[in-house]
C-alpha cells in the first residue's frame, strides 16, 4: 500500500539532475568570478547571472568554505580561492614554459643547424635552463645553469625590453659590466638598443658578452602577459652574417609567439 510520503522522495533521476543543476550554478559562478579583473560582489555575480542573490550568496558560501573563492573582509567581495590552483598544479606542471618549449627548441636546432636554447628571467639576468644542439659540424656548447646578464645577451636583452623602467633601474644601479669590447657599458647606449628591440622583435648579441659566439633571441610571455623567458639561437660568431640574421629571426619570434600562446598569452605585454 503506497503512501503520500513515499511519493515525495525523488527519483535517482530527478536526484541527478538536481545535481548537475547545483554543480553548473556553482561552475558558472566560478567562471563570473574568474573573469572579473579584480573582486567582484555579490549582486555584480548575481546581475552577470540573471539569478536572485540570495541563491547565488549560498553557493558563494559553499565554494568559500571548500577554498574555491576568497571574500575579502573589509568589502564582501570575492575572487578566486587558492584551492582551484590546488586542483589544476598537476596541469600547470606540464604547462611550464620548458616542457612547452621543447619541440619548438628541437625544430630551431633542426632547421638553423645550431644551437637552440631557452632561457628564465631570474630577477636581472636571464639563466639558461634548457639547450638543444644542431646538425650542425660546428657546435656551440650553451651550458645549463648559465648566467646571461642583461645588458649585454640576446636573451637579457629580449626579456629586458618588456620590463618595466624600475627593473631597468635597478640594473643600471648595478653597473654594466664589460665582457668585451662590444658591451654595452651607458645607460644611453642600452636604452637605444632595447628601444630597437623592441622595434624590430628580437635581440642580437654578436660578441657582447662572449667574444666568439653570436645569439638571436626572442621573448616569451606568460599567460599575464609578463616577460618571463626568452628563445634563442647561438652560434660561433665567425657564422654569423646578416643575412643568417634575417634568415633566422623570423624562426625565433614564431618560435617565441607560439611557446607564448600555448601558455596562455593572447594579447599586449602589461605597461
Amino acid at each position: 500500500m503506497s503512501s503520500g510520503k513515499r511519493s515525495a522522495i525523488p527519483s535517482p533521476r530527478h536526484k541527478a539532475s538536481g545535481e548537475v543543476t547545483t554543480v553548473q550554478r556553482a561552475l558558472n559562478l566560478l567562471k563570473v568570478v574568474g573573469a572579473s579583473e579584480r573582486p567582484i560582489g555579490v549582486n555584480e555575480i548575481a546581475r552577470r547571472l540573471g539569478k536572485h542573490v540570495s541563491a547565488v550568496s549560498r553557493t558563494l558560501a559553499t565554494l568559500e568554505h571548500n577554498g574555491f573563492v576568497e571574500r575579502d573582509r573589509e568589502n564582501g567581495r570575492f575572487e578566486l580561492g587558492v584551492e582551484l590552483v590546488a586542483l589544476a598544479s598537476r596541469l600547470l606542471a606540464e604547462l611550464d614554459v620548458v616542457r612547452v618549449a621543447r619541440p619548438y627548441l628541437e625544430q630551431l636546432a633542426d632547421r638553423t643547424r645550431e644551437t637552440a636554447s631557452i632561457s628564465l628571467w631570474n630577477k636581472t639576468e636571464a639563466i639558461n635552463v634548457e639547450t638543444v644542439l644542431g646538425p650542425g659540424s660546428i657546435k656551440h656548447i650553451a651550458a645549463l645553469g648559465r648566467r646571461n646578464p642583461a645588458h649585454c645577451t640576446a636573451t637579457g636583452k629580449a626579456i629586458l625590453s618588456q620590463m618595466p623602467a624600475s627593473t631597468l633601474k635597478e640594473i643600471l644601479s648595478l653597473g654594466l659590466e664589460a665582457y668585451t669590447d662590444r658591451t654595452i657599458t651607458t645607460a644611453k647606449a642600452l636604452e637605444r638598443e632595447l628601444r630597437q628591440v623592441r622595434e624590430r622583435g628580437y635581440a642580437l648579441n654578436v660578441g657582447e658578452f662572449v667574444a666568439e659566439t653570436a645569439t638571436i633571441a626572442a621573448v616569451i610571455h606568460d599567460r599575464s602577459g609578463r616577460a618571463t623567458a626568452a628563445i634563442s639561437v647561438t652560434m660561433p660568431a665567425f657564422n654569423f652574417t646578416q643575412k643568417r640574421g634575417q634568415q633566422f629571426a623570423p624562426l625565433i619570434m614564431d618560435a617565441a609567439a607560439t611557446i607564448s600562446r600555448r601558455l596562455g598569452y593572447h594579447g599586449t605585454p602589461p605597461t
